[in-house]
């Protein structure tokens, strides 16, 4: 009777953590749009790795001038766009705020879009330890999750480039 019991027990916390782990993502997208909405930077620094998620879109961004002047046959162009480069540190910036995040998706500019857009915002699975949010409008543009321990955080913006 007593084996039982505890197989039991056992069973249950093993589904707990089962549920635990398959909701978590949901529960961060949950406090995520909650901590936009609200504008409190603290609590989105609880949801958002800001130096992971900085410097990969800086390197996105770098990345994205790069190949726009190697396809430029005016010079003139390839240095306007170089001057652009300068721009990157504070195009991250502007993204990086929850006026920035709201926005995501929208195809409306930081500030733009209104606070409440972040209930647009879904979820799908990309492996055991990573997710992805979007806005119901944009699939292509969204916030990277991964697992870290019991929790997920954000690390990366993506968005098309192009």
């Amino acid at each position: 009777m007593r084996h039982r019991f505890l197989v039991g027990v056992l069973a249950l916390g093993l589904l707990a953590l089962a549920g635990y782990g398959f909701l978590a993502p949901f529960l961060t997208l949950r406090g995520l749009a909650a901590a936009v909405e609200r504008k409190e930077v603290q609590a989105l620094e609880r949801y958002v790795d800001f130096s992971r998620v900085r410097e990969a879109l800086k390197a996105d961004l770098s990345a994205s001038l790069m190949k726009e002047m190697q396809n430029e046959a005016n010079p003139f162009a390839a240095l306007g766009l170089l001057f652009t480069a300068g721009m990157v540190n504070v195009l991250v910036d502007a993204l990086l705020t929850p006026e920035g995040l709201a926005s995501l998706g929208t195809g409306k500019e930081p500030g733009q879009a209104s606070l409440e857009e972040v209930r647009n915002w879904r979820l799908r699975y990309l492996g055991l330890s990573r997710a992805f949010i979007y806005h119901k409008d944009d699939p292509r543009s969204g916030l990277v999750l991964e697992r870290q321990g019991l929790r997920w955080r954000v690390v990366r913006l993506q968005m098309p480039l192009d």
